[in-house]
């Protein structure tokens, strides 16, 4: 049986009521009943002073209802399962991010917080990929932004790819520390991308790497893997070779270990023309099932090729004309050579000249003239005042490939400097005499500027290596008798003197040999051809015979005699691969062919200067990420050091009655030993 309704109260319920007591004189129906007191009288005058306190309880216990209410307490993120996102996955996979990025936003709609504001913000992450940031705006506003791990890591991702979040912050915002499951396995590789990009960005490059690969194992769409292929070769690439060395002895899976190896090996092959292609041939053999797809070996090569490519249009500053003339046409010709040696004429960029020389410009002004027609690259100009006048001209925004040297001004980051400085030969002769365990020197070098940078140098990269000079002599340019230096070097003349007074206080003819000072291991001879082949002789008529002498590849004749051969027998000589007889690089090799069919002379060093000239301007730029590559040239094996000064090793050779004859060092197993 229903209640009855207490008089003076009305209702508009339709079925039985529930009411609670308020105060002892007001009754009422619950709100949801619809249930208002009518009160007459004192009811109503009670009723009256009482609704301002009832307010504010009602207030009170709403904003207490509300703050008790936890963002997190709805599904998260990787608790929903619908068919909208099924089928955005697989507009993804089909490389279709706009349809998935709306098939994300309508499985939002049906989802409840904070999972929907999750599904918002994955495809926010989606719409930055096609450039559009409002939606990340807006959902990283949302107060379910940050609501739960999952939330928290995708709002990340987002802040990162907007640029409000980066370094060791965005590091340690996308590497959970509660519930790292709570993140849907489709949103795991852009948790990895995310955080191997960030790991790169701060010099971690092996731990870009792990992420990397691990983000592979994932399976992430094909377009995405493709993506995260070619930024995991990227991470090998610019990481330190002797780095990728380390790490590839303490590998721990194989693919790792095969990542490495193919790293390492194409860049050791950088500078050879089909260095990429070969090494990835020999490669896949060891490797036959490693993950690297075909496309990225395709694309290794290609890169490979562009790398070596020179620049599209080339100038050439060179004296054509005056004193200097002949000088500059030997050089012009080497790079003609070596133009005309590269078979696919596609690749050929476009080159020309402008003279320098007594009829020419000015250097700086032949720069600005070669960048007005248009060149990206510079080669020249030859002297060292016309590099120093193109140096103090400034302004120098188009590379330059010097072909000498200065050391005595500041040289911009553009300039490179190459040239056949006699200071190579001397530092490679000393690194001879210490590979031959000479490691104490005595010198021999006219007391003119050459002699006495040849001498410094040699001094330099001897003691520098633990080696020591214990004697130094010097002679005039126009000396013709060598005996007195030598003598001077041996201490002979001090021989002599003890001699005279041994005589002069005993009175009596005493028998004498002179001898030299037995503290030094060989002589280090710094001279041209006409002074080295008097020398040589005085050196072993004083006391020297067996004593070994090296000298500078200056000391030998571009054109041998018998006579000459007999003079420097025994002499070990630096010597670039160009005036030597035997196999070269074969790009080397084509431009020799090119003189000898244009039956030019091709024996000139300035001839080989130019090949090399023209032939490293695409290496040039590997040389600079990988400064421990040689690259075989004409005038020697060639390395960059440092401020841009490009270092000639050369080859050691022994004079010989019939010739120069290569010099095999001590462990060489017969193979060219350059030394640097």
């Amino acid at each position: 049986m229903s209640p009855r309704l207490p008089m003076g109260v009305a209702t508009t319920c339709k079925r039985p009521g529930m009411f609670d007591t308020l105060s002892s004189g007001l009754r009422y129906f619950q709100y949801r009943c619809g249930v208002y007191p009518a009160a007459t009288g004192t009811a109503r005058t009670a009723l009256s002073l009482l609704r301002p306190t009832f307010s504010l309880l009602m207030a009170l216990l709403f904003v207490a209802g509300c703050a008790g209410m936890d963002p997190g307490d709805g599904p998260t993120i990787g608790e929903v399962d619908t068919p909208r996102i099924n089928a955005a996955q697989a507009a993804l996979a089909a490389e279709d991010p706009s349809s998935a990025l709306t098939l994300l936003r309508r499985a939002a709609a049906e989802t409840a917080e904070p999972a929907a504001t999750g599904l918002q913000l994955e495809a926010a992450l989606l719409a930055l990929m096609v450039d559009d940031s409002d939606p990340a705006t807006e959902w990283l506003g949302s107060r379910y932004a940050d609501a739960g791990e999952a939330n928290a890591l995708i709002s990340a991702m987002v802040r990162v790819r907007l640029g409000e979040l980066d370094g060791p912050d965005a590091i340690r915002a996308l590497t959970p520390t509660r519930n790292p499951d709570q993140l849907p396995q489709r949103l795991i590789p852009f948790q990895l991308d995310t955080l191997a990009t960030l790991e790169a960005g701060e010099g971690h490059w092996q731990r870009a790497v792990d992420h990397r690969l691990a983000m592979a194992e994932h399976a992430p769409p094909g377009w995405v893997q493709r993506l995260n292929e070619a930024r995991l070769w990227e991470a090998l690439m610019d990481a330190p070779l002797s780095d990728l060395r380390e790490a590839g002895r303490h590998a721990r899976t194989e693919p790792l270990k095969g990542w490495l190896d193919l790293a390492i090996t194409i860049r050791e092959q950088a500078l050879e023309p089909n260095g990429a292609a070969l090494a990835l041939e020999s490669w896949r053999i060891d490797q036959p099932s490693h993950p690297a797809s075909p496309l990225l070996e395709t694309r290794v090569v290609a890169m490979h090729r562009a790398d070596l490519s020179p620049p599209a249009r080339i100038g050439v500053l060179l004296p054509l004309s005056g004193e200097l003339g002949s000088a500059g046409r030997a050089i012009q010709r080497g790079i003609l050579a070596a133009y005309h040696a590269d078979s696919d004429a596609r690749r050929r960029p476009e080159l020309f000249f402008v003279d320098t020389g007594d009829e020419g410009m000015p250097a700086p002004a032949a720069y600005r003239e070669a960048v007005a027609r248009g060149a990206l690259q510079v080669i020249g100009p030859l002297t060292k005042s016309a590099l120093r006048d193109l140096i103090a001209g400034g302004n120098l925004d188009v590379p330059v490939l010097a072909l000498n040297r200065v050391d005595d001004v500041e040289v911009p980051p553009a300039v490179h400097q190459f040239g056949l400085a006699p200071e190579d030969d001397a530092r490679a002769a000393a690194t001879l005499a210490l590979a031959l365990g000479y490691e104490r020197m005595a010198i021999l070098s006219s007391a003119d500027d050459w002699g006495k940078r040849v001498a410094a140098a040699f001094k330099a990269r001897l003691e520098e290596n633990g080696g020591q000079v214990v004697g130094h002599s010097r002679y005039a340019d126009d000396q013709e008798d060598m005996s007195a230096p030598v003598r001077e070097l041996f201490h002979l003349d001090l021989s002599t003197e003890r001699q005279s007074r041994l005589q002069s206080v005993t009175g009596l003819r005493v028998h004498f040999e002179d001898r030299r000072r037995e503290d030094m291991d060989a002589v280090f001879l710094g001279a041209f051809e006409t002074n080295a082949r008097l020398v040589t002789p005085q050196v072993r008529f004083q006391r020297g015979l067996n004593l070994p002498v090296l000298a500078t590849s200056q000391a030998y004749p571009r054109n041998a005699s018998r006579q000459a051969n007999e003079d420097l027998e025994g002499a070990m000589i630096m010597r670039m691969p160009w005036l030597l007889e035997g196999p070269m690089p074969t790009r080397v090799e084509s431009a020799r062919d090119q003189l000898e069919s244009a039956a030019e002379a091709g024996s000139s060093d300035l001839v080989a200067l130019g090949v090399d000239a023209f032939q490293l301007l695409g290496p040039l730029r590997i040389m600079q990420r990988e400064p421990s590559l040689r690259a075989q040239g004409s005038t020697g094996a060639i390395q960059l050091g440092a401020d841009n000064e490009v270092r000639r090793s050369l080859l050691p050779t022994r004079v010989t009655r019939s010739g120069l004859r290569p010099l095999n060092l001590p462990g060489s197993d017969g193979a060219p030993s350059y030394l640097p």
